[in-house]
C-alpha cells in the first residue's frame, strides 16, 4: 500500500510538471503571436517603401492619369436692376453666369503600351498611349447670342508631365492648339471649373487601397478659345492625346454618351472605378475592354470615373501579411502534433525546445518576406517551407531520436501547405480552416480517449481494500 501511495505521489508530481510545462507552452504561444505581429509590421514597412519607390518613378516619368474629353465652357452675360441713364452702365449690374456644354457623343480609343521600369529591387509599371477622342457637340442657338462671351474648350489630365506631343484639337475641321491654363491647373479659385471637378479628385482611388489613398490626384486643364460657325446644329471634334503615365489609366465620362475602348499587351489588369467594362477579354496576350456610360448614369461627369490598373492587384507584401495571419494557426497545429507525439512515444520535449520550434516557424515568415522581394510569392513560399521543414525535421530527430521526428516534419510541411491553400481560396478560407480544425480536433479526441491518470481504477480499488 505504501508503494502504491509513493507511485500515486510520483504520478501526481509528474502530472504537475507536465501541466506546468504545457502552461509555459501556452504562454509561449501568445508570445510567438506577438512576435508574428512584428514580422507583419516589417511587411507593411516593405510595402510602404515599395509605394514610395513607385511614387518617385511617377514624379519623374508621370503619375496616374485620368483623362477628360473636351467640354465647351462659356459666359452668359445678363443685367439686373432698374435702368438709370444718370449712373454708370445705366445703373444695371452685370451678372456673369458660367455655363458648359458637354459632347452629345464621346468616343475614346487607346492602345496602351505597357512596360516595366526597374528601380532598386522593384519593377514599376508605366505606360504610354495615344488616346483618340472623337464625337460631336449639339450646339444650342443660345451660343450664338451676343450675350454669350468667352467661349473656350477644355480637356483635363491628371499630370501634364505625361504629355509628350503637342495637343491639337480639330473642331469642325478647324485646328486649335490646347495649352495649360495656369490660373486653373492645380489651383483653388472661384472659377466654375473648380466646382465642376471638385468631387473628382478622390473618387477614382479605391477606398480600400492603402497605397493609393496616400496619393493625391490633380486635375490639370488644357484649353483654347474657339469660334463657332453659325447655323450648325452639330459640330464634330477630334483630338489625339499622346500621354504617358504609371500604374493606372482612367477616364471621366463627360459625354452624354461616352464609349471608351482600351487594349494593351498587359495581361493582369484590374478594372476599377464607378463603372466596369460592358465587354472585356483578358488572356496571356493582354486585354481589351469597352466601357459605355450614359448621361442618365451620372450627374456631374467629373464626380465619377472608371479605368484600369496596370499593376499587380495584390502585392507580395499583402500576400505575406495575409499568410502571417495564418501563422498562429500553423504554430498551434505544430505544437499540438508535437504534444501528441510526446505523449505517445514517452519522449520528452522541454519548454525551451518548444520555444525553438516556435521561433523557427516565425522565422519562416521572415524568410518568406525576404525571398518575396526577389521571387514570385509562390516560389518564395515553397523555398521557405522546405527550408523550415528540413531544419525542424533535423531538430525533432535530435530531440526525440525516434522515427516520429519524420512524421512531425511531414506534418509541419502539410500545415504550411494548408495555410497556403486557404490563403489562395479567399472566399472559402474560413470554411476550409474551420473544417480542418474540426477534423484535427476529432483526431486528437480519438488519440487521447484512452488516456487517464488512473488507467486501472478497479485494480487500484481492490488493492486499497486489502
Amino acid at each position: 500500500m505504501e508503494n502504491n501511495n509513493m507511485t500515486a505521489l510520483e504520478k501526481e508530481k509528474q502530472e504537475n510538471k507536465m501541466f506546468l510545462k504545457y502552461l509555459i507552452v501556452a504562454c509561449l504561444f501568445f508570445i510567438l503571436w506577438a512576435v508574428l505581429q512584428i514580422v507583419d509590421l516589417q511587411a507593411d514597412d516593405r510595402e510602404s517603401y515599395m509605394n514610395e519607390t513607385m511614387e518617385e518613378v511617377g514624379k519623374t516619368w508621370s503619375s496616374d492619369q485620368i483623362l477628360g474629353g473636351p467640354v465647351i465652357f462659356y459666359d452668359k452675360i445678363t443685367y439686373e436692376g432698374k435702368p438709370d441713364k444718370t449712373k454708370e452702365n445705366n445703373g444695371l449690374k452685370e451678372v456673369v453666369t458660367k455655363c458648359r456644354l458637354e459632347p452629345e457623343e464621346l468616343s475614346v480609343k487607346c492602345d496602351i503600351d505597357s512596360k516595366k521600369l526597374h528601380r532598386a529591387i522593384y519593377d514599376v509599371s508605366v505606360y504610354s498611349t495615344k488616346a483618340e477622342f472623337s464625337g460631336y457637340f449639339k450646339i444650342p442657338q443660345v451660343l450664338f447670342d451676343p450675350s454669350v462671351k468667352n467661349i473656350r474648350i477644355r480637356m483635363t489630365v491628371s499630370d501634364l508631365k505625361g504629355i509628350y506631343e503637342q495637343v491639337n484639337l480639330y473642331l469642325d475641321s478647324v485646328k486649335y492648339q490646347l495649352n495649360p491654363d495656369i490660373n486653373l491647373s492645380s489651383s483653388k479659385n472661384s472659377d466654375e471649373f473648380d466646382e465642376y471637378v471638385e468631387d473628382a479628385l478622390s473618387t477614382y482611388l479605391s477606398s480600400n487601397d492603402k497605397k493609393k489613398k496616400s496619393r493625391k490626384l490633380k486635375t490639370e486643364v488644357l484649353e483654347s478659345p474657339v469660334n463657332l460657325a453659325k447655323g450648325k446644329a452639330e459640330i464634330p471634334f477630334k483630338v489625339d492625346l499622346a500621354i504617358k503615365g504609371s500604374n493606372s489609366l482612367g477616364f471621366y465620362p463627360v459625354g452624354n454618351a461616352t464609349t471608351v475602348e482600351a487594349k494593351s499587351s498587359y495581361n493582369n489588369p484590374s478594372f476599377k472605378g464607378d463603372f466596369l467594362p460592358i465587354d472585356r477579354t483578358v488572356d496571356e496576350n493582354g486585354f481589351s475592354a469597352v466601357w459605355k456610360v450614359l448621361q442618365i448614369n451620372r450627374a456631374n461627369p467629373y464626380s465619377v470615373s472608371f479605368g484600369v490598373d496596370l499593376i499587380q492587384p495584390v502585392t507580395q507584401y499583402q500576400m505575406t501579411s495575409r499568410s502571417i495571419k495564418y501563422g498562429v494557426f500553423v504554430i498551434l497545429l505544430v505544437f499540438l502534433a508535437a504534444i501528441i507525439v510526446e505523449l505517445f512515444t514517452k519522449r520528452k520535449i522541454n519548454a525551451l525546445q518548444y520555444a525553438v520550434v516556435g521561433l523557427s516557424l516565425v522565422l519562416f515568415y521572415l524568410l518568406l518576406l525576404s525571398f518575396s522581394d526577389f521571387l514570385s510569392f509562390g516560389k518564395a513560399y515553397l523555398i521557405a517551407s522546405l527550408m523550415t521543414t528540413l531544419a525542424l525535421t533535423a531538430y525533432f530527430k535530435g530531440i526525440l531520436k525516434h522515427k516520429s521526428a519524420y512524421l512531425l516534419g511531414i506534418l509541419t510541411f502539410i500545415f504550411l501547405m494548408c495555410s497556403y491553400v486557404m490563403m489562395q481560396m479567399q472566399v472559402y478560407s474560413l470554411l476550409t480552416g474551420s473544417l480542418i480544425l474540426f477534423v484535427i480536433l476529432c483526431v486528437i479526441m480519438y488519440l487521447t480517449k484512452n488516456m487517464s491518470s488512473n488507467p486501472n481504477p478497479e485494480k487500484k480499488t481492490e488493492t486499497t481494500n486489502k
